[in-house]
């Protein structure tokens, strides 16, 4: 079993359900059909999978970092629309990471 920690210290069970929730609501907010991105979110969580295997503690940050690198790659016309979801969901609710 996995645990996540989270930017305010506290520990939480690793949830793959949580990882894909999260995942499709980028997509969705970037205003993409999550049919038409199946592989993106299927590969962004075999790679964040491989990153807890393993490993008793993770932290959020890694987790993220994982995130932000799969969606950076995942560009639609002249823009990365998916990476740019999350920023936004992060700025919206005063989330900080250091790129």
């Amino acid at each position: 079993m996995t645990y996540v920690i989270l930017r305010n210290g506290k520990k939480e069970q690793f949830s793959k359900e949580k990882l894909r929730n999260s995942i499709e609501s980028a997509i969705k907010d970037a205003s993409l059909d999550l049919e038409d991105h199946k592989e993106l979110i299927d590969k962004t969580m075999n790679h964040v999978n491989e990153l807890v295997e393993n490993r008793k503690e993770v932290g959020a940050d890694e987790i993220r970092d994982v995130l932000i690198r799969d969606f950076e790659k995942h560009w639609v016309g002249d823009q990365i629309p998916v990476a740019a979801a999350w920023r936004n969901y992060e700025l919206k609710h005063g989330i900080i990471y250091k790129d």
